[in-house]
């Protein structure tokens, strides 16, 4: 019977993980003073955008208790391949490229004789006294850089104290390993105790790196349990700098891997795959979808559909947690209408989800309460009663709760604007005022809203948007009444960059 440590690892794994940890002390001892180095997103304005507001007439909500609900949607751009931009992912299948490739901006770490980039570097001084300030008595750095040389050497050592299979769970072969990168590091307590090895996750500073590592912006690159998916065991040590944007849009979706993170939607041929993308349907009824660039902006469209008139409006929204984004349609005959994607693209027939007056109301959808496991719908008709219509099936509205009054003439979308995981409501005022109304992940509001703008009466969709500037990035896409596309950067309850992203769309129905 083999018995298990407290971490999930073999005790005759955590011997070799020792042997592994001397071992590559040893190797890279004699390698790493040789070859070290000497120490050593442009904003485009926009051509309109609404100011900052101070005061508002808005309307009332009913407030419940606080308790976050993770906004799930689906992941935006590629898998990053270039070596040099810091969401690069590197793995078994992803090779750098190419495979000698070097960082150019290498820095000495805290003067520990290891090497990462000026970036990764600056940010892990933060992350060291973060642990240090909570007492875990402190972090020290074990493993940083590695050349294609000398990480042609520590596999090579593996290989001939392992055998090749156990090799290539515990390190990368040449041209394929992290550290490569100069993003990459290892970890340790500063007591020197649990040095490479899965008890150090089990230790207070362990505990405190997995739980705030990604407020610093770096991951914890092989979690427990995921050895199937990234390819190696356990480490909880080896950390990896991806900024924090990507690090925090990781902790708030719930996505433990990168490989998870860039490849979560298993519908790679589906008619949408990217939460960067744009969906519009133009004056004939064609159905487009505009893909995001690298360089934050839109491609030409590719058409998805046809006879799309008629709409009020519409939404690209998981509805049923596939996996893969579906289309929710409100059209002016009353009804709501659900096409599903298909994993190999295109969408199906109309489910009806809702009938009657849907026409007369003024909604948003998306994941509004973590008591459902799928998105729902808020809105109100023109008494100005604002409602929620929980999904509990992934098909069709069963019942409504009531959650304010007084939201006559208020334009809605849903967005997460404080970051904390609860989506919560944007609206827009008659006088142009936007209003952040904060959601408390159980379907209703908790305190009062904030204004986070004026001069918002001038746009006609507000469109949320994930990975436009990037990965990890968020924002609104706001269309104009003269045809303008206009993104604004989301932070953590502020606005970020803010640029025109187009220009021409009068005619265009944005899907929200």
């Amino acid at each position: 019977m083999r018995v298990q440590d407290r971490a999930g690892t073999p005790k005759n794994a955590r011997r070799r993980l020792a042997a592994h940890a001397a071992l590559l002390a040893t190797v890279l001892a004699g390698t790493l003073a040789a070859a070290a180095p000497a120490s050593a997103t442009p904003m485009t304005a926009a051509t309109r955008h609404p100011g900052a507001a101070t005061t508002a007439e808005v309307p009332t909500a009913v407030v419940n208790a606080l308790v976050p609900s993770a906004a799930n949607p689906l992941p935006g751009l590629d898998p990053v391949g270039d070596p040099a931009n810091l969401s690069v992912l590197v793995n078994k299948s992803r090779p750098l490229n190419p495979a000698t490739y070097a960082p150019g901006d290498l820095v000495n770490v805290r003067g520990s004789g290891q090497y990462l980039r000026a970036q990764a570097a600056a940010w892990l001084n933060g992350l060291f006294q973060g642990a240090a300030d909570a007492g875990t008595g402190g972090l020290a750095v074990v493993s940083g850089y590695r050349s294609y040389a000398q990480q042609q050497q520590v596999y090579a050592s593996y290989v001939n104290l392992y055998g090749q299979a156990q090799a290539d769970l515990i390190s990368a072969r040449p041209g394929y390993s992290e550290h490569q990168t100069g993003l990459a590091v290892d970890v340790g307590n500063a007591n020197g105790s649990c040095g490479l090895s899965t008890c150090f996750g089990d230790t207070a500073a362990g505990m405190w790196v997995a739980a705030n590592a990604y407020k610093y912006g770096f991951i914890i690159r092989y979690p427990n349990g995921y050895t199937n998916i990234t390819g190696y065991s356990y480490e909880p040590w080896h950390l990896r700098y991806v900024g924090a944007d990507l690090a925090t849009d990781m902790k708030r979706r719930g996505f433990s891997t990168l490989e998870q993170y860039f490849a979560g939607n298993p519908a790679v041929y589906s008619s949408i795959t990217s939460g960067a993308d744009l969906v519009a349907a133009d004056a004939s009824g064609r159905l487009l979808r505009y893909p995001a660039l690298a360089s934050g902006g839109y491609g030409a469209p590719v058409q998805i559909g046809s006879n799309w008139t008629g709409l009020k409006q519409a939404f690209v929204v998981d509805w049923d947690s596939d996996g893969v984004y579906d289309l929710l349609a409100q059209w002016d005959n009353g009804t709501l209408g659900l096409f599903k994607g298909w994993p190999g693209g295109a969408f199906s027939t109309q489910i009806v989800v809702g009938t009657g007056d849907w026409d007369a109301m003024t909604i948003t959808v998306g994941k509004w309460s973590s008591n459902q496991g799928y998105p729902g719908v808020v809105g109100y008709f023109p008494d100005g009663g604002l409602r929620y219509y929980p999904n509990t099936s992934g098909r069709a509205l069963t019942y409504r709760v009531d959650i304010g009054t007084g939201w006559a003439g208020m334009g809605l979308t849903m967005a997460d604007w404080d970051a904390d995981g609860a989506n919560d409501i944007l609206a827009t005022t008659t006088s142009g005022v936007l209003l952040s109304y904060p959601g408390n992940g159980l379907g209703g509001f908790r305190g009062l809203p904030s204004s986070i703008g004026s001069g918002w009466g001038t746009m006609k969709a507000l469109v949320p948007g994930f990975g436009l500037s990037g990965p990890g990035t968020r924002s609104i896409t706001a269309q104009t009444v003269d045809g303008y596309l206009v993104d604004y950067g989301l932070g953590n309850g502020v606005w970020g960059a803010q640029r025109q992203v187009g220009n021409g769309w009068n005619g265009m129905k944005l899907f929200k």
